[in-house]
């Protein structure tokens, strides 16, 4: 069996997931930041817009991460079947 060549990279699905998460907690801050408004001076309330901007940022990250990914991942995977057609003559074309 071969191993990956990328051993130690976080999967496709986790960083989805830890995204999907980060949504949820700019959408918790936001909601947040809009309910007590009010009851907050203007420095919290900045540091809350900021919060949500960092959290938008991040998400923004781990979202390109996961497409840059499935790029190298398409681009990998159309190597390996034109180095198997490559191949294929050698074989014999038999079939088992």
């Amino acid at each position: 069996m071969i191993g990956s060549p990328r051993p130690g990279a976080a999967s496709q699905s986790t960083l989805v997931n830890t995204a999907i998460a980060l949504l949820m907690s700019a959408i918790a801050l936001i909601t947040l930041a809009l309910s007590i408004s009010d009851d907050l001076g203007d420095g919290a309330f900045f540091a809350l817009i900021a919060a949500e901007i960092v959290l938008i940022a991040t998400m923004g990250a781990l979202y390109g991460s996961v497409h840059a990914q499935s790029i190298a991942d398409t681009a990998q995977r159309q190597r390996d079947e034109e180095a198997l057609d490559a191949l294929e003559p050698l074989h014999g074309g038999e079939r088992r």
